[in-house]
């Protein structure tokens, strides 16, 4: 898994590519505990080059959605596949996450 960190004035993105598991989580929780010390807001993770998701992955994405509503942040994902969406209705997320289509959409507002 790769992760890049664009900053954009508050607001703060993360392009993550590969899988995100129980391997790779540690290093995405890492990546984002820095955007949610420094307040970013709106906090968007781009999972568009992101085709296996597991649970650690969700926990993951969880806390960080605590995280952001915890300073009154924002927290969107973007570029779900079809597979990722699918695991995301599964688990009953979808109503908890704010899902956006393009980057451009999750960065807006």
């Amino acid at each position: 898994m790769k992760v890049t960190r664009e900053s954009h004035d508050s607001a703060a993105l993360f392009i993550v590519e590969g899988q995100v598991d129980m391997h790779t989580s540690p290093e995405l929780r890492s990546q984002l505990r820095g955007a949610l010390e420094d307040r970013a807001n709106p906090v968007v993770v781009d999972l568009t080059s992101v085709a296996f998701i597991d649970s650690s992955g969700l926990a993951t994405l969880i806390e960080a959605l605590q995280a952001t509503a915890k300073y009154g942040g924002r927290l969107r994902l973007c570029g779900l596949s079809p597979e990722v969406r699918n695991l995301f209705e599964l688990s009953k997320l979808t109503s908890i996450f704010d899902l956006r289509d393009t980057r451009e959409e999750a960065m807006q507002g």
